[in-house]
């Protein structure tokens, strides 16, 4: 079980006076934050919500670009090496009171510097658990040689290390006390948070008056994300539906598939896609969060999703859109089929979905929770 707000603060470390020269009373916290994937979409929103009064950020960028390095040792180890480099050098220059990482990996490539300072552990998923999953991500899990065991203990010793550990996912967050031995104490479930303002759904009922039946879909590994099998699901829909594809992948166009690939996180016209849209899908063969499906809840959006990962934290089944196997193309397309024949159905989960994104996925409302846990880890 995780804590509640009514369990004890934890100070892991002394205060620190500020860095970068410093002359006020705030509380300096360095955010070192990956830049993969759906990670710099979540730095991205906790940027532009990390605004509070008695809080000054110095935001560290790991991005592991090994420049040049790779020429010369392996590109992993290049990569880990520019990481250390990266993230050392930040938290040198930023003389921080508290650090907060988002993975675990920027605090184990930091080595010392980082147990210098309290700090906040923040992931998507954990080693064993991405290891559990790794098939879908073509990983290859760690075996049980030596460097495998030192990378555990490293991750452990991280890990417990931590004033606090912050999942994503619920999922994400009981893998830190299961694998781990993290205390629930000071486990806490923050998800990424989403501009509630920005992915609002549409004023008009614009998604239900041009007698299209449109689908969303948003994911840059087309293939890892069930795209394949939603384009297989999508060809049994009556003539009325269309698909919209936002992704880099090469996916070819038909008179039914659209496909969009010029489009960042947060772009207007990515937001105007989900607000004229009728149902995202993101039937993912794997899935640690999937960010994209929140912004569809915030939308407005019923979602029908894969029930892997911390999916089912987004899609309350049979509420606000609808769970299915992963890679089952006949539940897919069956639940695709439901809310294109009961258009009452897709306007009450819409309904739903807008309700719980509100409750749980509100970017300032998290923003400020893991900015609570940052306070409490430096002792203010």
């Amino acid at each position: 079980m995780f804590g509640t707000d009514s369990s004890p603060p934890v100070n892991a470390g002394d205060g620190g006076s500020g860095g970068d020269g410093a002359t006020d009373d705030r509380l300096v916290v360095a955010f070192a934050m990956e830049q993969h994937l759906g990670h710099r979409t979540y730095c991205q929103n906790l940027r532009d919500h990390v605004d509070a009064d008695d809080i000054a950020p110095v935001w560290i960028p790991i991005d592991y670009e090994s420049e040049g390095l790779a020429e010369k040792m392996p590109a992993s180890l290049a990569a880990a090496w520019s990481g250390r480099r990266a993230v050392r050098n930040g938290l040198a220059r930023a003389g921080a009171d508290a650090h907060v990482f988002n993975t675990q990996v920027p605090a184990v490539l930091g080595g010392s510097i980082v147990r210098s300072r309290p700090y906040v552990l923040v992931t998507d998923v954990t080693p064993i658990e991405y290891d559990r999953i790794a098939e879908g991500y073509g990983h290859r899990p760690d075996g049980s040689g030596p460097i495998s065991r030192l990378k555990h203990h490293l991750n452990l010793r991280t890990m417990q290390g931590a004033a606090w550990c912050v999942g994503w996912s619920n999922r994400a967050a009981q893998s830190y006390i299961d694998d781990y031995g993290v205390p629930g104490a000071r486990v806490r479930v923050i998800p990424p948070g989403v501009d509630l303002e920005r992915w609002r759904p549409p004023t008009s009922d614009r998604r239900h008056d041009d007698g299209t039946f449109r689908i969303l879909f948003v994911g840059g590994d087309f293939d890892r994300k069930g795209g394949r099998q939603l384009l297989r699901a999508f060809s049994t829909l009556p003539s009325s539906a269309e698909l919209v594809v936002v992704t880099r992948a090469d996916v070819p166009t038909t008179d039914r598939v659209r496909v969009v690939s010029h489009l960042n996180p947060n772009d207007a016209e990515l937001v105007e896609l989900y607000r004229t849209s009728h149902v995202f899908a993101l039937p993912t063969l794997a899935e640690t969060f999937g960010i994209a499906a929140a912004e569809a809840a915030a939308s407005g959006l019923p979602v029908v999703a894969s029930d892997v990962g911390g999916i089912p934290d987004i899609v309350l089944d049979d509420s606000s859109g609808c769970l299915v196997p992963a890679g089952d193309e006949a539940a897919l397309a069956a639940a695709l089929r439901r809310l294109h024949d009961a258009p009452d159905l897709r306007r009450s989960m819409g309904h739903a979905a807008r309700r719980h994104a509100e409750e749980a996925f509100d970017a300032q409302t998290n923003a400020d929770a893991l900015l609570d846990l940052v306070r409490r880890a430096a002792g203010r």
